[in-house]
């Protein structure tokens, strides 16, 4: 694995752990006050280490396109296939705003990639 896909591999991992733990054995550790907004963060971060791995990654040779295309898909349809996921675990839950917030961060971690290429070029 290239070690621009390391950090979404791993910050995937760490989403499925959260996301998938039965309601009562998660701790209520208060980072996130606005649930939507963290939402939108963790997936803001996933698309942003998706696409800087694919357009990255010697093997793929991606195009900013390309890249883009993959890594917000991946995002989105990771946040969505979670949150239906979710409504079987105990204590969870499916939330269409929760999906939704998902979706929107990871369309909005495009632009964080956008803004560091520019920075970079």
């Amino acid at each position: 694995m290239n070690i621009y896909l390391i950090g979404a591999f791993l910050w995937s991992l760490l989403i499925l752990v959260l996301t998938l733990t039965p309601g009562e054995s998660v701790p209520d550790v208060g980072l996130f006050d606005y649930d939507k907004l963290g939402h939108a963060f963790i997936f803001f971060v996933l698309s942003f280490l998706s696409i800087n791995g694919i357009y990255r990654h010697p093997r793929y040779n991606a195009k900013v396109n390309k890249a883009v295309i993959i890594g917000v898909l991946f995002s989105a349809f990771y946040g969505f296939t979670i949150e239906l996921i979710q409504s079987v675990i105990p204590g969870r839950s499916m939330e269409a705003m929760d999906a939704i917030a998902n979706i929107i961060g990871a369309i909005l971690g495009l632009s964080l990639f956008y803004l560091m290429n520019k920075l970079r070029t």
